[in-house]
């Protein structure tokens, strides 16, 4: 049989793997400096997709009107 010692000694050992509440700071720390990034490149993102799409609105708008243009000149011409 095994003494409360040796049983306290292994028991100790198997938990040495497990986080403390340092341990545990530290990662909310870095999860919170995650979610700042994360937070600004959102933004740097949303900008030129805003942009993006402007720019693309106004050139099918303005296809548009030009294969309307020339459907109307050749149309006069026949």
């Amino acid at each position: 049989m095994t003494t409360s010692e040796e049983r306290l000694s292994r028991l100790e050992g198997a938990y040495e793997h497990l986080a403390t509440k340092a341990d545990v700071e530290s990662v909310k720390v870095d999860v919170e400096s995650v979610k700042v990034a994360v937070e600004a490149l959102k933004v740097e993102i949303a900008r030129p997709e805003a942009r993006l799409i402007k720019w693309m609105v106004g050139t099918v708008v303005t296809c548009i009107a030009t294969a309307t243009a020339v459907v109307m000149a050749v149309e006069r011409l026949f």
